[in-house]
């Protein structure tokens, strides 16, 4: 288990403030571990995270990706 857990973070700001939508699991150099069935045009997967950001951008909220890095909890 690694001492320190690493996401990334979309976050919209609906006029109160920047809130917290979605997170994903990444590795320490912050690429993302989950990825879509689709390709792009060059044929890469395409990360769940650059999916679900193109979706949340249609609602036309300001929104941005932010990297977390925090303590792993002992189970």
């Amino acid at each position: 288990m690694n001492k320190y857990k690493y996401i990334k973070v979309i976050q919209q700001n609906y006029g109160q403030g920047w809130e917290d939508c979605s997170e994903y699991e990444t590795d320490s150099k912050y690429s993302v571990k989950e990825y879509t069935d689709k390709q792009n045009i060059r044929g890469r997967k395409i990360s769940l995270l650059r999916s679900d950001l193109a979706e949340y951008r249609l609602l036309g909220y300001p929104t941005r990706v932010i990297k977390r890095k925090s303590i792993n909890k002992k189970k």
